[in-house]
């Protein structure tokens, strides 16, 4: 296939992925409000850490330590994610579903021993969570040999997981 011809493709699918999230949006939002109105509190609420426990008089997240929310709704589920010095919620205004992620990625893993983390970190793709190596190093054995990498949604070029960590933005937010 020329390159006209692929570039003209993949903007069509682009496109119309993107008219149908917001179709659906549209949607699940009027089933949501006509069937149910949701009560806004995550399903669960915990930290990861060593040393602490999570119960509701923590107004901080501890150091060393990241606090998640889980959110469920129709079996799927989402994750906001806090570190350390950030103030715990103790009201939403919001829920994860409310807006669809972008997703950075095509594929996410160790690129040495081919270990797909894609679908771990599937539920942690919400709008204003950052990814940093803090979560990951909570979640995944790593060590010197790991090479934690990513295949980038648009290009498809192989990137390494940056240092600093990764925001995941809404989609349509460039």
């Amino acid at each position: 296939m020329n390159a006209f011809l692929q570039a003209v493709s993949f903007e069509i699918l682009r496109y119309s992925t993107i008219v149908y999230d917001k179709a659906m949006d549209l949607w699940n939002t009027f089933w949501d409000w006509y069937a149910y109105t949701p009560e806004l509190m995550p399903t669960r609420r915990y930290f990861l850490s060593e040393s602490h426990t999570f119960n509701e008089s923590y107004g901080k997240v501890p150091p060393d330590t990241i606090y998640l929310e889980e959110w469920t709704r129709r079996g799927e589920k989402k994750c906001v994610i806090l570190y350390e010095n950030e103030t715990i919620p103790t009201s939403w205004l919001f829920d994860p579903f409310s807006q669809h992620a972008r997703c950075p990625w095509l594929w996410i893993g160790d690129r040495n021993t081919e270990i797909d983390l894609t679908r771990t970190f599937q539920k942690f793709l919400v709008p204003g969570n950052f990814l940093k190596m803090e979560l990951i190093k909570k979640l995944i054995h790593v060590t010197d040999q790991t090479k934690l990498v990513y295949i980038e949604a648009g290009t498809f070029d192989e990137v390494e997981f940056p240092a600093q960590g990764l925001l995941i933005k809404a989609n349509g937010d460039e």
